[in-house]
C-alpha cells in the first residue's frame, strides 16, 4: 500500500488480527543460511573490556544505546531527561523505582454501574477507581455471572500493562518487569482472577529491589505460579514435577553443562512442595489485596529428601505438622548455596541488556565476575545490573544498535514519539471521497463524542498496541511456555527470531499507519498524529537536512547512509531536489494554519517517515 493511498474499510481494525504467531516454527519455516547469520552476529569477538567503570565519553550516543536497553520503548523524550547528567547520574536516576500504580475501572462507558449489578451481582468501583482490593461475590446459585470471570476487568488490566509502559517515566522499572516476566513467566489466566493477575504483576515489579533469593520463595508461593505449574494440585500419592522442575532448570541453576541437577532431585522437590496451596475464598472474597497463601499438613509428604552430589548431598528432614512449611525455605537455602544459580541469573541479565550470544571471554570476563558481585549483594538484581549498565564493556561501540527489537520496544517506541493519545480524529468517507479531520470540522457530529475521552483513548490505545505486538509474537501475560519468549533464550538465533516474512509485513503495516493515515481507533475513524506538534518538536523543522538527521536519530538510532537520505529526499521533493518546496511549507504552516497548508506539509513529513522507515535500521537498536 503505497503511503498516500487511504485505507479499505476496517483495515485496521482489531478484529482481523491474527493471535500471537509461533516465533520458531515461522523462522525455521523460511530456510534461511544459518551459519551466515552466525557468522554475521559475531560483533562481540573482538571485544575485550571487561566490568571495569566506562570513563570514555558520555554523549548522546552513549545516553541512546543506555536508554534503549533500559526503557521499554526509547523515545526522545527519555534523551531529554538525561541530556546534562554524567553517567553516574544518569544511572541514579534511571534506577528509581517508579510508582506502579493499579489498574481502575476504564470500562464504565460500555458497562455501567447498573449493568455490572445485573450482570455479576456485586457493585462495581466508579469511573477511573481501582477495583484489585474489592471482594468477589461468587453466585453459586447460577443467578448472575461469575465476576472473576468477567472480561471487563481483565480488560482493563491488560489496558493498565501497556499504558504504563507507554507512560513509563525514564525509569528502568518495566523494562525489568519485563525481563522477570519473561524469566519466571505465567499464563495469568491459568488462575481465572483478576485479583491473582495482580499479586503477579506486583511481584514481578518488585522483583528487581530486593534479594532474588527472597523472590524465589514469594514466587512458589504467588497463588498465579501455583495454578500455572499445578502446585496447588500436587498431592503427596502423586507429587506433580512441573514446578519442582522449572524452579531449578529455568529460575535458579538453569540447565547447562555444569548444572547437574537429577531427576532424583526433581522428584526429591516434588514431594518437598506438595501441601502448599491459597485459600482462594478468603483470597477473592476478603476486602484488600492479599494473598491467603496455605501450607495443609494433611497433604505433605513428611519422609527425608535425599538430593544429589550437585546439592552436596543434602538431606532434607521431612517435618510433621506447621513445621513441614520450613521444609521450602531450606530447599531455597540449599540451591542457593550453589555457584550456578548467579552464574545463570548473570548471563540472563547479559542477553536481555547487552547481547544475547554469548561466548568464552564472555563467560569468562563478564559472566562469572558479575556472578560474584551479585553474591555479594545478596542476589540484588537492580544493584547487580548497575554494574553491567556502567561497564566499560557495555559501551563498546559494536554493541550500539545491534539488537532486534521486541515487539513491544518496536511498537511502544513508535507511540511515545508520536504522542497518539493528544493527537487528531480522521475519517475517510468512501461515498464522498472525503477525508474528515478533526482539527478542521466545524461540525464535530461525524465522529464519538468518545473519541474525545482521554479514558477511552487509553483504552483502544491499550488494545493498537497489545493486538500489534501480539500479531508479531509478543503478548504481555500471554507468554507461549513456562520458558518464556524464544527469541530470549533459544540460541543460536536468538533476538533475529523476532523477524520472519510475518512479523516484518505487521511491522511495515504499523509504520505504514502511524506514519500516514493513523492507527485504527474505532471503525472508518483513525488516530493520527498532531503534525504541528510533531514538527515543532524539532530544533529546526525549516531546513530538511536537519529534520531528516534529528528524525533519523530518534527513530532509526543514528544517520543513514547519504545515499538513502538522498533517495529519500529525491521521492519527497521530485527530481529537482529543491529544499525550498520544504522549507516553504512548513513556513506556511507555522504562518497561518489552514487545511490546505497542514495537508501540504502532513503530505511531505508522511512521504519522508514512509520511506524513512523502510531502511532495516528501524529494527535495531
Amino acid at each position: 500500500m503505497a503511503f498516500d493511498q487511504k485505507p479499505p474499510p476496517n483495515f485496521f481494525d482489531p478484529k482481523n488480527s491474527q493471535p500471537p504467531i509461533n516465533l520458531e516454527r515461522i523462522f525455521f519455516e523460511e530456510h534461511l543460511n544459518m551459519q551466515a547469520i552466525l557468522d554475521s552476529r559475531e560483533i562481540t569477538k573482538d571485544i575485550n573490556k571487561t566490568l571495569a567503570p566506562y570513563s570514555g565519553e558520555f554523549g548522546d550516543a552513549q545516553k541512546k544505546h543506555l536508554l534503549k536497553r533500559t526503557m521499554v520503548g526509547y523515545a526522545s523524550r527519555h534523551l531529554k531527561d538525561i541530556q546534562s547528567m554524567n553517567l553516574d547520574q544518569a544511572l541514579d536516576y534511571i534506577f528509581i523505582k517508579s510508582e506502579m500504580g493499579e489498574p481502575v475501572n476504564n470500562y464504565y462507558m460500555e458497562l455501567s454501574a447498573e449493568e455490572y449489578k445485573i450482570k455479576y451481582g456485586n457493585d462495581d468501583v466508579g469511573p477511573n477507581e481501582p477495583f484489585i482490593s474489592r471482594p468477589y461475590v461468587e453466585n453459586y446459585d447460577g443467578s448472575t455471572q461469575l465476576e472473576r470471570f468477567g472480561g471487563e476487568r481483565q480488560g482493563a488490566i491488560s489496558s493498565w500493562i501497556y499504558n504504563s509502559m507507554l507512560d513509563q517515566t525514564t525509569s528502568i522499572s518495566w523494562k525489568l518487569y519485563v525481563f522477570f516476566h519473561n524469566l519466571t513467566p505465567v499464563n495469568v489466566e491459568a488462575s481465572h482472577s483478576h485479583k491473582a493477575q495482580f499479586l503477579y504483576h506486583k511481584l514481578m515489579y518488585d522483583a528487581a529491589y530486593g534479594s532474588y533469593k527472597d523472590f524465589i520463595y514469594n514466587l512458589t508461593l504467588d497463588p498465579a505460579m501455583l495454578s500455572y505449574l499445578n502446585l496447588r494440585l500436587s498431592r503427596k500419592e502423586t507429587p506433580d514435577e512441573n514446578y519442582a522442575r522449572e524452579v531449578q532448570e529455568l529460575f535458579t541453576v538453569g540447565k547447562r553443562p555444569f548444572s547437574k541437577f537429577t531427576e532424583e532431585d526433581v522428584q526429591a522437590a516434588a514431594r518437598l512442595l506438595v501441601g502448599w496451596d491459597y485459600d482462594w475464598t478468603k483470597t477473592h472474597t476478603n476486602e484488600g489485596i492479599q494473598a491467603y497463601t496455605v501450607f495443609n499438613e494433611w497433604n505433605h509428604d513428611t519422609s527425608d529428601k535425599q538430593f544429589s552430589e550437585f546439592y552436596g548431598n543434602k538431606v532434607i528432614l521431612g517435618r510433621q505438622g506447621p513445621e513441614g512449611a520450613d521444609e521450602l525455605r531450606e530447599f531455597i537455602d540449599m540451591i542457593f548455596e550453589t555457584d550456578e544459580v548467579a552464574i545463570y541469573i548473570s548471563r540472563r541479565l547479559f542477553q536481555f541488556f547487552v547481547y544475547p550470544i554469548l561466548s568464552e571471554y564472555i563467560e569468562e570476563n563478564i559472566i562469572l565476575p558479575l556472578a560474584d558481585i551479585m553474591r555479594s549483594k545478596d542476589y540484588n538484581i537492580s544493584e547487580t545490573l548497575k554494574v553491567l549498565l556502567k561497564s566499560e564493556y557495555f559501551y563498546s561501540e559494536e554493541l550500539f544498535n545491534s539488537v532486534f527489537k521486541s515487539p513491544l520496544d518496536f511498537n511502544i517506541s513508535l507511540f511515545k514519539e508520536f504522542d497518539l493519545l493528544n493527537g487528531e480524529l480522521v475519517a475517510w468517507d468512501h461515498d464522498y471521497q472525503k477525508e474528515f479531520n478533526s482539527r478542521f470540522e466545524e461540525d464535530q457530529s461525524y465522529f464519538n463524542p468518545l473519541l474525545y475521552d482521554p479514558v477511552f483513548r487509553r483504552k483502544r490505545i491499550a488494545n493498537q498496541i497489545e493486538w500489534t505486538s501480539g500479531d508479531q509474537g509478543m503478548q504481555v501475560m500471554n507468554p507461549p511456555s513456562v520458558s518464556g519468549w524464544p527469541p530470549y533464550y533459544q540460541e543460536p538465533v536468538y533476538d533475529l527470531m523476532w523477524l520472519n516474512s510475518v512479523t516484518i509485513k505487521s511491522k511495515k503495516n504499523h509504520t505504514d499507519s502511524i506514519s500516514s493515515w493513523g492507527k485504527w481507533i474505532e471503525d472508518n475513524v483513525n488516530l493520527r498524529y498532531d503534525l504541528k506538534v510533531f514538527i515543532n518538536s524539532f530544533d529546526n523543522p525549516e531546513n530538511i537536512n536537519s529534520f531528516a538527521q534529528e528524525l533519523t536519530d530518534r527513530f532509526l538510532g543514528g544517520p543513514i547512509p547519504l545515499n538513502s537520505l538522498e533517495r529519500i529526499k529525491k521521492n519527497v521533493l521530485g527530481d529537482q531536489l529543491n529544499e525550498n518546496y520544504w522549507t516553504q511549507a512548513v513556513l506556511d504552516l507555522k504562518a497561518n494554519e489552514t487545511r490546505d497548508t497542514y495537508q501540504t506539509l502532513y503530505h511531505k513529513v508522511s512521504q519522508f517517515m514512509w520511506f524513512t522507515f523502510q531502511l532495516n535500521e528501524i529494527y535495531v537498536h
